[in-house]
């Protein structure tokens, strides 16, 4: 099994909730590297979508270009954090807000704004290029997950 098999879906379901507009916008930059065939590890987000109560925040560190917020609309928001996707490109629902920083800046300038009891911090996927960022989101977040396949 290939990863767009194991992926796919998991990827299907979540194409079908984004936006036309959105999706142009993303796929027609020649920075996109997703496509509407691979969107990310969105299988890992589905999951955390099922578990994490709506009234709660999600904050996604190393969001890239967001689709997954399309799996938190419902939430009481969404906060994409990444370093090197530019803010305009991201898929974004109206419950989203996005932020153009390291991990390390947004948790600096940001991390005590949050009710720890209503918030769960997503650090998926985050190569280790600016420190070691999983520790930093457990160290700051109750509510965390945090993985990155070696």
């Amino acid at each position: 099994m290939n990863i767009d098999e194991l992926h796919e879906p998991s990827n299907a379901r979540l194409l079908a909730k984004l936006p036309s507009d959105q999706c142009e916008r993303a796929f027609g930059s020649d920075l996109c590297d997703i496509c509407p065939g691979f969107l990310g590890f969105i299988g890992i987000y589905e999951r955390l979508a099922e578990i994490i109560p709506e009234h709660w925040t999600v904050i996604d560190l190393g969001c890239a270009y967001a689709p997954q917020a399309f799996l938190f609309h419902r939430h009481n928001g969404y906060i994409g954090v990444d370093l090197m996707t530019p803010t305009e490109i991201r898929f974004a629902p109206s419950n989203a807000r996005h932020f153009l920083m390291s991990i390390s800046n947004f948790i600096e300038k940001h991390g005590n704004e949050f009710d720890q009891n209503r918030t769960f911090a997503i650090c998926s996927y985050v190569p280790p290029w600016a420190g070691d960022n999983r520790k930093l989101v457990r160290e700051t977040f109750e509510n965390v997950f945090t993985f990155y396949p070696h």
